[in-house]
């Protein structure tokens, strides 16, 4: 059987004919009209049926006109409510869709579904529009949706007896293609023989033809290519005979019959329909629809072996229109149907960087063109969000802000009913009212996508040069991508060879472009990882120290001796080495890396196009610490006595202690921050919090969480989604073999976080003391500079994957998907965080140095951090990195606007060694706190030596 992978790929190219000719299909079987104007009826039937013969005629830009007149005339004589004017909208909807603009399709759509849900006795018009909606969720990667309005659409038809087998046999063979691109074959072929028997009659050629071709698609992926062949050589005469050598559904299925003869190894056969589906589709559709960057794609494959030059020149211009339609199709629609698209692409990158793989590193062609495709699709989501909510906020009209404030109230209402759990209400009831909640916050966030459409900037276009451009002269971006490697031309039965492994960019501001492939599997790199964090949390531990350079020496070793003048490595991270404390790998010269490079962290190298737009809009600096946990919080509800069943257990569980720390750092800190606002013990609440509009900087010093999928502590790359009681570290653990409760929690945002005042009383409806990602992304940080969480664990989420449906969880690579993504969301410039949980009192002194080398030494917020890191290091009682490089800085790393150096020496930054004091986690305590200096230089001094051999072997 065809890996599934290659199957979705295969379905796609037949899916096409689906969507052409399925669009109209039985929509145009109206249902009698209650008494109006003859006149006016009558010229709205016959637009109609003009919109449907040019569609048909593959004139799709005049259909589409005749189409957006239709709806005026619709709802000008017949109302906007009425089933004509909601068939009318589907039409419409259904020709943004065949002309590739998805978000104008989805709004009519959507609208279209609405009326005819609403009008009984109009299956058939609610039939045609749920499929035209199936159809463009399938486009964007909403599997479930999409087979879920199918499904409605195939009952619906049904009821409607032999008059409407045509229709059924339409969106049977809809159905099917999903079923084809979700790997269920067996599920495909049944339908689309049915729907081939419903449409082998006189005058359903078109149907029949589609139905062919799609059979022939799937007898291609799974190997029985004869099968195959009888399809395309029963619908090939049929097509031509029908529409001529001129129309797109020709064109389309000459692309379906390239595709074939490629993977039976008849290339020059391949090449003539290639070029012929070439010509009819790019002057029936245009040279920037998506069918023709469908074709230029697979076209590339097919030169693989033969042509790499050719194959990437293909593949280079089939990116360029998806770039232009991925654009636009993240214009509109939730967060979460942007990332179902992003992981809907994920095959687009593989492919791309599998050029990188089969070439060896030989051509740099081929690595500029991978390169410029991980900087155009990585973290793409993040961006696109962060500039709608960016956006809304920079004009900020009344109407604005209600929704804003709209999407703040009901995100922490959501966030705070799965921490309280059924309370008092049955189960199904609960699970009723978090679903209620949930689709009220997408609806408010799609409409602030689709308000800020209008007036969002002007997107620079993604180029190495433009990149390049914004690189200092003493940095480097350093651009890590993982990947799957696969083979490229897999046409055929035996599916694709698979492999995870990262590759890393080097790129330098004069367009100096390196780049290493690890060629060690991507699982072992994680496993390092996780070796390295657990060491870092235990200051007593010094063995993961050849780890520190091992992993260096397999990440940056070819790279770091071409990197002459480089102060500073621009760090884009992807998958675990989001996790991963750049600043402490061991060089070969036994140096921390930190030593010798300031390090800052970026979503992805394209960050720096945006990193230099600023937001004049700023309030006073803000310093949130040492909140109350136990003040009382809304006295409008009762304390929670215990943790009920079903809510969140961590922080059901959890009693959260006081951190003297904090408040020293704070009393250290404010004399630094021009005029701060403070918000300190009860009134560090989060309802004030998250009332602060665009403050210079933002401090927090608090305890911070992350969950796993077993409700501990994150360590390494376990996940936080299936939650249950006991937890790790934590007080009130249940006994041995007591029940526990479980909750589901398939958005990431909400299994991290940070405590205020409050929070062992949690008392509020929403705001209860404790503020998740999901809540922090609502905050209005436009303008803000910097953002500091000085608190546990704040820095880490889970990592590039999201469940989009229920036990289906789907790579995006979107990064750290937790307080990291919320902050940037929310609009701030820089924020640092920290990857574990920190030392109290060392990281009180660490702030103090960072704020005071910021504001007295005007450093760059970069270089502050590295410095205030070294002032650490050099303590004897402190140079294991579990007490210096737990913060990372990511975004903008130059200096805070207007500062300059202060004249004279530097403030003390604190203690000169201090004991080490509690976690700013969980209430949890640091082990092996007391380590020797001696112990701290023993993994380094072996480093040394190995370092020292390895030198010797390569002499």
């Amino acid at each position: 059987m065809v890996e599934p992978k290659v199957m979705r790929r295969l379905a796609n190219a037949a899916f096409a004919l689906t969507l052409a000719l399925g669009t109209l299909s039985g929509g145009l079987a109206r249902a009698d009209t209650p008494a109006k104007p003859a006149a006016a009826v009558a010229e709205g039937d016959a637009l109609e049926k003009e919109v449907e013969s040019l569609y048909l005629a593959g004139k799709y830009a005049a259909a589409l006109a005749a189409a957006q007149k239709l709806v005026a005339l619709r709802e000008q004589n017949l109302g906007k409510e009425h089933p004509k004017t909601g068939s009318a909208l589907s039409d419409l909807g259904g020709m943004y869709l065949a002309t590739g603009d998805y978000p104008k399709a989805e709004g009519f759509l959507r609208r279209a579904v609405e009326i005819l849900e609403a009008t009984k006795g109009q299956g058939d018009l609610l039939a045609t529009a749920l499929g035209n909606l199936a159809t463009l969720l399938k486009k964007k990667g909403d599997m479930k949706g999409a087979e879920r309005a199918y499904e409605r659409a195939v009952a619906l038809e049904e009821k409607g007896g032999a008059p409407r087998e045509a229709a059924l046999g339409t969106v049977l063979g809809n159905l099917a293609g999903l079923y084809m691109a979700t790997g269920k074959l067996t599920q495909a072929e049944k339908l689309l023989l049915r729907a081939i028997s419903l449409h082998d009659k006189p005058g359903l050629e078109r149907s029949l033809v589609i139905d062919l071709a799609n059979l022939g698609a799937l007898y291609r992926g799974t190997g029985e290519h004869h099968k195959a062949a009888d399809q395309y050589n029963r619908a090939l005469p049929i097509a031509e005979n029908l529409y001529g050598t001129m129309h797109p559904e020709v064109g389309r299925l000459y692309h379906n019959i390239a595709v074939f003869l490629a993977s039976e190894n008849q290339k020059d056969r391949a090449e003539a329909y290639y070029l012929k589906a070439e010509g009819i589709l790019r002057k029936t559709l245009g040279p920037g629809h998506p069918s023709v960057a469908d074709l230029y794609n697979d076209w590339a494959e097919a030169w693989v072996r033969r042509d790499m030059d050719r194959a990437l020149a293909l593949r280079m211009k089939g990116q360029d229109i998806d770039e232009k339609h991925l654009e636009n199709a993240l214009a509109s629609g939730t967060e979460d149907d942007k990332l179902a698209y992003a992981a809907q692409l994920e095959e687009t990158m593989r492919t791309a960087l599998s050029f990188q793989w089969a070439r060896g590193g030989r051509s740099l062609d081929t690595t500029r063109f991978v390169l410029r495709t991980v900087l155009r699709h990585k973290a793409r989501v993040l961006e696109s969000t962060a500039a709608s909510m960016g956006a809304l906020r920079e004009r900020m009209s009344p109407e604005d802000r209600a929704l804003l404030d709209e999407l703040a109230r009901v995100r922490g209402a959501l966030a705070s009913a799965i921490r309280r759990g059924p309370r008092g209400m049955t189960t199904e009831a609960f699970e009723k009212e978090v679903e209620r909640l949930a689709k009220e916050a997408d609806a408010i966030d799609a409409q602030i996508t689709t308000r800020s459409v209008g007036f969002r900037r002007a997107r620079k276009p993604v180029t190495i040069e433009a990149v390049a451009e914004r690189i200092p002269e003493d940095a480097a971006l350093v651009e890590f991508v993982r990947y799957t490697v696969k083979k490229l031309n897999h046409y055929s039965a035996r599916g694709v060879n698979v492999r995870d492994e990262y590759l890393v960019y080097v790129l330098r501001r004069d367009g100096t472009l390196l780049h290493s492939q690890i060629y060690v599997p991507a699982n072992v790199v994680d496993a390092k990882i996780a070796r390295i964090r657990a060491g870092m949390q235990d200051p007593g531990d010094t063995k993961f120290y050849k780890e520190l350079y091992l992993l260096q020496n397999l990440l940056l070793g070819r790279l770091l001796p071409h990197l002459k003048g480089v102060k500073h490595l621009l760090v884009a991270p992807d998958g675990d080495l989001a996790l991963l404390p750049f600043g402490a790998l061991l060089l070969d010269n036994g140096k921390f890396l930190l030593q010798e490079y300031a390090v800052t962290y970026l979503s992805s190298g394209r960050d720096l196009l945006r990193l230099g737009e600023r937001d004049p809009k700023r309030s006073a600096p803000v310093l949130v610490a040492s909140p109350d946990y136990d003040a009382p919080g809304d006295a409008g509800a009762a304390p929670l006595a215990e943790a009920p069943k079903g809510s969140l257990p961590l922080i059901s569980r959890v009693k959260f202690t006081p951190l003297p720390g904090t408040a020293e750092e704070a009393a250290a800190v404010r004399p630094l921050l021009p005029s701060p606002r403070v918000q300190i013990d009860r009134i560090a609440t989060e309802t004030a919090l998250k009332q602060v509009a665009s403050p210079r900087i933002l401090h927090v010093a608090t305890h911070g969480f992350f969950l796993s999928e077993d409700g501990k502590a994150a360590q390494g790359r376990k996940r936080g989604f299936e939650l249950e009681v006991p937890t790790q570290a934590l007080p009130q653990i249940p006994a041995a073999g007591e029940a526990t409760s479980r909750v589901r929690v398939t958005n990431p945002m909400l299994l991290s976080g940070i405590a205020l005042a409050g929070a062992n009383v949690r008392k509020g409806q929403i705001d209860d003391g404790i503020l998740t990602a999901y809540e922090a992304s609502a905050l209005d940080l436009s303008g803000t500079e910097l953002v500091v969480l000085s608190a546990c664990e704040t820095g880490i989420g889970d990592v590039d994957t999201v469940e989009l449906e229920k036990g289906n969880r789907r790579f995006v690579r979107e990064g750290v998907m937790g307080l990291r993504r919320a902050l940037v969301l929310a609009g701030s410039e820089t924020q640092v965080m920290s990857l574990w949980q920190v030392d109290d009192d060392a990281t009180r002194d660490l702030m103090t140095a960072y704020y005071q080398k910021l504001f007295r030494e005007g450093k760059g917020r970069s270089e502050a951090m590295r410095e205030a890191q070294l002032m650490l290091f050099a303590r004897p009682a402190q140079k294991h990195p579990f007490y210096w490089a737990s913060f990372i800085v990511s975004g903008a790393w130059g200096p805070l606007e207007g500062v300059t150096a202060a004249k004279g020496p530097a403030p003390s930054a604190g203690r000169s060694a201090v004991p080490p004091g509690g976690a700013r986690g969980c209430g949890c305590r640091v082990a092996g706190a007391q380590e020797s200096t001696q112990a701290a230089w023993a993994g380094a001094l072996f480093v040394l030596a190995l370092a020292a051999a390895r030198r010797a072997r390569s002499g």
